[in-house]
């Protein structure tokens, strides 16, 4: 039942994702933007949807929310069934603005690990936070006290009115 409530509200994240501006978005998929610092890959990682969004709906208090799904694949460094997703790192502009603990569903089906995560009921904004520049996930996943680190640039940060 928990599983079906969390499909259920990922899929109205989405669903309300999808009800922002196009026009914006357009405007701010044609910038080109670089991340300064080399980082290197510790987990293999097949991503199929990140998204990051600020909920500005009237009648609700504004809220930063992320959500995805991803696999994590078979590495020769760590064990795939020992290996979960802790938390996640959201930066700007080269800054730390969060530090998530999300809700993650997991199905270990063979050689994969498929992994649906979100932040069930948003974050408060920080105050630095730009909607017109996309922020930089890392993923930080444990295996025992190993640490290991996938990090995804240019993820745009969508405005839901």
């Amino acid at each position: 039942m928990k599983g079906t409530l969390f499909l259920s509200i990922v899929l109205i994240v989405v669903l309300l994702e999808s009800c922002s501006t196009s026009e914006k978005t357009a405007k701010r998929e044609t910038k080109n933007y670089t991340i300064v610092k080399k980082f290197i890959n510790e987990v293999n990682l097949d991503i199929e949807k990140n998204v990051s969004w600020v909920n500005l709906m009237p009648g609700s208090q504004p809220k930063f929310h992320i959500s995805g799904k991803l696999s994590l694949l078979k590495g020769d460094d760590y064990e795939l069934e020992n290996t979960k997703l802790k938390y996640i790192k959201i930066y700007q502009s080269g800054k730390e603005l969060y530090f998530i603990m999300p809700k993650v569903i997991e199905d270990l089906n063979g050689n994969v690990k498929n992994l649906t995560y979100s932040t069930l009921k948003g974050l408060n904004i920080d105050k630095t936070l730009n909607t017109e520049y996309p922020v930089v996930f890392e993923f930080i996943f444990k295996e025992g006290k190993e640490e290991l680190k996938y990090r995804v640039n240019n993820i745009l940060v969508e405005e839901v009115h």
